[in-house]
């Protein structure tokens, strides 16, 4: 009966100070006390890593949403989303975007409408809006016409969110020494959709991160061959570490120090494979991550280094 008591006493005492700091933040202002989301984040309750940048950094995080893909861009004045993982997801993004501080997107991109790349994205966008949206070029036999592409498109109609096709080479300015340039897709007419993803490049000082969506042997062949500036730091595994990406010209025209596969812990298909991670042996990677073993991954630049931070530590091997 005491025990009852007690437990009863301290679940009303934390409903009573979560609704303190929520009434706070939105009623009372008072000054010095913390919001809502910094004691959240002060007991543990808030998706972690948690990283505070200072003045001059930026942080990519490869956000887990299990088999798919979402990652964020920050820096001091910008804030950029590519992909945002399946439905049911949706929830787990809009607690990290919230939580790491984000009140708005200014540019949002889908790589490719694949479900598990976009399923969450029309609910993220009622919560966080987007300065603009892009997505990929594609005729209209490859547009999968259902429910997913009708709600996303039914969010962006009416919160009046503008969106276009992405254009190769074009730049997004995210500040002084900041920048994301749409690298691909070059083409649209492969058979595979996978092969029209968006590929951007994040820099960052000296630093760089490659996102390449589902991208495939064959458009990953296209884009060495035409000379695409592919040089990156950090590199976002294609295609969640499939065996059919990742390939021995694409990771030599990369040369990435870091690789982030975003998987699921049980996923069935062995991602990543065995045989990518031979790969990146081979082309001198130093260190790979993926969302299956660590969990949420953030990392930090300051424009000369990278910081590394994981929620699970767990890192795969990539020593000879």
């Amino acid at each position: 009966m005491l025990r009852s008591a007690i437990k009863y006493a301290a679940e009303l005492a934390i409903l009573l100070t979560a609704a303190f700091f929520a009434l706070n933040d939105a009623l009372f202002h008072i000054s010095g006390v913390p919001t809502a989301i910094e004691a959240a984040r002060f007991f543990g309750n808030a998706p972690k890593p948690y990283v505070k940048m200072a003045p001059g950094e930026a942080s990519v995080s490869f956000i887990d949403v299990g088999q798919g893909d979402c990652e964020l861009i920050l820096t001091e004045d910008h804030s950029v989303l590519i992909d945002s993982g399946e439905f049911q997801n949706a929830d787990t993004v809009i607690g990290f975007l919230k939580y790491a501080g984000v009140e708005s997107l200014d540019l949002v991109i889908i790589s490719h409408p694949h479900s598990d790349h976009y399923g969450a994205m029309y609910k993220v966008l009622n919560r966080f809006g987007a300065g603009l949206v892009i997505m990929p070029d594609l005729p209209k036999d490859m547009i999968p016409y259902g429910v997913t592409y009708n709600n996303l498109m039914g969010t962006l109609k009416s919160k009046n969110i503008p969106y276009r096709a992405a254009q190769p080479g074009e730049k997004f300015i995210l500040g002084e020494n900041s920048f994301i340039e749409i690298t691909a897709p070059h083409y649209n007419d492969y058979p595979s959709v996978n092969n029209c993803s968006i590929v951007a490049r994040f820099v960052h000082g000296e630093n760089s991160f490659l996102f390449t969506g589902d991208l495939q042997e064959e458009a990953e062949h296209d884009l060495v061959h035409d000379g695409a500036q592919l040089k990156a730091d950090v590199l976002k595994a294609a295609h969640h570490g499939s065996e059919g990406s990742s390939t021995h010209e694409f990771l030599e025209a990369v040369s990435p120090q870091i690789v982030v596969f975003e998987a699921s812990e049980t996923n069935s298909y062995g991602h990543p494979r065995k045989t990518v991670l031979e790969r990146l042996r081979e082309a001198n990677c130093k260190a790979a991550y993926s969302t299956a073993s660590n969990g949420n991954i953030v990392i930090v630049t300051n424009g000369k280094e990278l910081q590394v931070f994981t929620e699970k530590e767990d890192a795969y091997s990539l020593a000879a």
